[in-house]
């Protein structure tokens, strides 16, 4: 079961406490929906919830009885069609839309109405989604007009919600990726189960993203100290095969014998067989002096 699936099942479940709420939700889940006009009205979605909660808003709002038909090849798809033009009609002129072709959303009257909060959430239901947040962060809106889509922006920012638009194969998204914006988004609009559960994803992610980070600091350090080793122990060898070990000072003898003897070992285990109390940085400073005596060679 995807995320945005999860989300509009919450929203399903939101019942509205006036008629005009029912009717600016039943608006938003409209203005998105296939086909809005007075000759056709087409509502499709891939949720069964989603196209049963239209056709309840319809009948509460509108007192239009519509029903549910099942569809698709690939994929379930349920198609809600407002096929009597009565109906239309009485939908149309409750919202006050003239009889024009193409219908022109005025986003100045939705404002006026109040129930933003229902329209956006009817606008989600309609065209609407959401990415997996355990791969990305991402919430966006579908339109096929860019007009539409800008004054959705607006609405949008009027309520402190940060989209941006882009255009994609033939049509205007609206969109964001700030998670944090995306938690709001959904609390705004009544999701806050799955705003909650998005939360929770987000802290697991980040526990696991700075395990590995702390994982891969400690595999980086492992691995240098083993080839500083190697390459101390390699050098030390060279100065032995060149009879140099016997002319060394006492103090690079023993930093020699104490690496020679022990391959794999820190340095600051190394240390802690010292017979002098060597620190970490004079033991690592008498080992690069051999390093330099090899290089010589």
């Amino acid at each position: 079961m995807s995320f945005s699936s999860e989300v509009k099942r919450e929203l399903c479940g939101i019942r509205n406490e006036t008629s005009a709420a029912t009717c600016a939700q039943c608006h938003g889940m409209l203005v998105l929906c296939r086909s809005f006009s007075f000759n056709k009205i087409l509502f499709q979605s891939g949720v069964r919830e989603v196209a049963e909660h239209f056709c309840t808003l319809l009948r509460q709002g509108f007192d239009v009885i519509a029903f549910v038909k099942l569809g698709g090849t690939k994929r379930p798809v349920y198609t809600v069609e407002i096929a009597s033009l009565a109906d239309r009609q009485r939908i149309l002129n409750k919202l006050a839309y003239k009889n024009t072709d193409p219908l022109v959303v005025d986003f100045d009257k939705i404002r006026a109405a109040g129930h933003i909060k229902e329209f956006i959430r009817g606008a989600f239901l309609a065209a609407g989604s959401l990415s997996e947040p355990e791969k990305e962060y991402r919430a966006e809106f579908s339109f096929k007009s860019n007009d539409v889509a800008a004054d959705f922006i607006g609405i949008l920012d009027s309520k402190g919600f940060d989209f941006t638009m882009t255009y994609r194969a033939g049509k205007f998204l609206v969109y964001t990726k700030n998670s944090t914006t995306i938690e709001e988004f959904l609390t705004y609009i009544g999701a806050g189960n799955e705003a909650f559960n998005l939360m929770g994803v987000k802290v697991y992610k980040s526990i696991r993203n700075r395990s590995n980070r702390q994982n891969n600091f400690e595999t980086s350090n492992i691995l240098k100290t083993a080839n500083a080793a190697f390459a101390q122990t390699e050098a030390i060898k060279k100065l032995k095969a060149a009879g140099r070990l016997a002319t060394l000072p006492e103090e690079l003898l023993e930093a020699a014998t104490l690496r020679l003897n022990n391959p794999d070992m820190s340095l600051a285990n190394l240390c802690k067989l010292s017979k002098t109390r060597l620190t970490r940085s004079g033991l690592n400073h008498r080992l690069q002096k051999l390093l330099e005596m090899a290089e010589d060679l």
